[in-house]
């Protein structure tokens, strides 16, 4: 199931990548792929837990996209690449770390 989440990843951040704030569309995958993670591993995510993970998960992935892609902007097509990438990336990584911790 993370894999479809990394696909989806990958392909809203190839199709939006030019746009500006657009990594909002990619904080909303990752929140709804941890609550569908939770779900799936019949564990119980309270609204107030839910709130603080989207908050988070909006501050670490903002900060590590941002960083990872302000590197690599330097080079136009490499830049946009590397955006597609890092979203995969992050999702799949993230999704992995739900998952492990929503299995306990």
């Amino acid at each position: 199931m993370i894999l479809v989440y990394t696909a989806l990843a990958g392909l809203l951040a190839a199709l939006t990548s030019p746009i500006p704030g657009t990594s909002l569309l990619l904080t909303g995958l990752e929140v709804f792929m941890v609550v569908h993670l939770a779900k799936k591993n019949n564990f119980d995510l309270s609204l107030r837990a839910l709130g603080f993970s989207a908050t988070a998960i909006w501050g670490i992935s903002t900060v590590l996209k941002d960083a990872g892609l302000e590197l690599l902007r330097f080079a136009p097509i490499l830049g946009w690449a590397a955006g597609v990438i890092i979203a995969m990336f992050f999702v799949f990584f993230l999704g992995t770390l739900a998952n492990l911790y929503f299995g306990k």
